[in-house]
């Protein structure tokens, strides 16, 4: 064999040990994004380890993988000038990239990279925007799938409780009425009587039970006018301010006077708030700082409850909207605040979400749009 056939076969050897180190890494990062329990975090990180080996160098090689400002390494830090880069396009959105270099050589002893190597790497990051592509998509449409179990929930429940409450509502009506007659009754004994206020305090706290799941059965969509938010706020301290100063609670107020009025029904939003802030101030029972913000977010106006209580823990945060779940004890609450607030900002078309540290606090950001074409006709009286 001439020296000429053995370079043609030195070549085409290379070629092809590149091309099956290639391969190889393609496919142990297809293994990889292909397990069904594997993280988005441990597919990048097994994709920055996979890297290196289709590499000619691969012992010198290092793999980095960067999305949305996560960083994810096979071995020592690429510097941003030293290697190959190539861009994560996520639905035409630049995310990350994929780079591939030699950190630890001299520069003047980095190999030239190969045009299969460039090929490789641009394969590889199209191949990790599709993984982030199809997690997300499927994150989404899980979402979706957990909204309409929601709804549906809702829905039966809704119904259910309007049966519930309209057979029950009589029987505590006379319960109550009775009770009220015999407390009326002269020299009854003072046991008597005390047994008498305990059955109408039980009554009453029934039927306010009652009248909450009639409110919640009822899904009333709203009756819109023009409301100005920070008045509506200012005028319903009246429900719940004398409460505020009994429990030791300050309220504070950061109202945006620059808000503009919204449509939206003005009673549904005034049971809002009260809610929020009723909830805040069984929260905190030693007393504390109450915050009542307002501001504008682009095209929403955002109302913002904050207190200083006993906070929930991260367990409980995704059941806090759930109808008759509640952290309070027995008789202070039906589990069903939260249930009604949520489907009133709903049907506003707006957004509510709830932060909160045990021991620290609790924050509820609603937020409802400014510009919503009305249910029942546009009154222009001002609420």
């Amino acid at each position: 064999m001439n020296t000429t056939s053995q370079k043609k076969s030195g070549s085409a050897a290379h070629k092809l040990r590149e091309r099956v180190k290639e391969l190889s890494c393609l496919y142990e990062i297809a293994q990889i994004s292909g397990r069904p329990a594997a993280s988005l975090p441990e597919i990048l990180q097994g994709v920055a380890e996979a890297l290196p080996a289709a590499w000619q160098r691969s012992k010198n090689a290092s793999a980095r993988v960067m999305l949305d400002g996560a960083e994810f390494c096979s071995g020592a830090m690429l510097p941003p000038d030293r290697g190959r880069i190539e861009p994560i396009m996520v639905r035409g959105e630049c995310r990350g990239e994929v780079a591939v270099g030699y950190p630890s050589l001299p520069p003047d002893s980095v190999p030239s990279f190969l045009e299969e190597e460039d090929r490789l790497l641009g394969e590889v990051a199209r191949q990790v925007g599709l993984i982030v592509d199809r997690r997300e998509t499927a994150a989404e449409q899980e979402r979706l799938r957990a909204k309409l179990r929601h709804a549906d929930r809702l829905a039966t429940i809704g119904r259910l409780a309007a049966g519930v409450a309209h057979e029950l509502n009589e029987p505590l009506g006379g319960i109550l009425g009775f009770a009220q007659l015999l407390a009326k009754t002269p020299d009854l004994p003072d046991q008597a009587r005390a047994d008498i206020s305990k059955i109408e305090a039980a009554t009453l706290h029934a039927r306010d039970i009652i009248r909450h799941l009639m409110v919640f059965a009822r899904q009333t969509p709203p009756c819109d006018k023009r409301v100005d938010f920070n008045r509506l706020i200012r005028d319903s301290e009246a429900i719940w301010g004398a409460r505020c100063a009994a429990a030791g609670v300050q309220l504070v107020y950061a109202l945006d006077p620059d808000i503009p009025e919204i449509i939206a029904d003005d009673r549904q939003l005034r049971q809002v708030v009260t809610n929020l802030v009723v909830n805040a101030i069984q929260a905190m029972p030693n007393g504390g700082s109450l915050k009542i913000e307002t501001s504008r977010n682009g095209t929403w106006i955002r109302l913002l409850v904050k207190d200083e209580g006993i906070g929930i823990a991260p367990e409980l945060l995704p059941r806090l909207f759930d109808p008759f779940f509640t952290t309070k004890d027995v008789n202070e609450g039906s589990g069903l605040g939260l249930s009604i607030v949520h489907g009133i900002v709903t049907g506003h078309e707006g957004t509510i979400s709830l932060e909160s540290t045990p021991d620290c606090g609790t924050a509820v950001t609603v937020q409802l749009p400014i510009h919503r074409p009305p249910t029942h006709g546009e009154s222009h009286e001002q609420a």
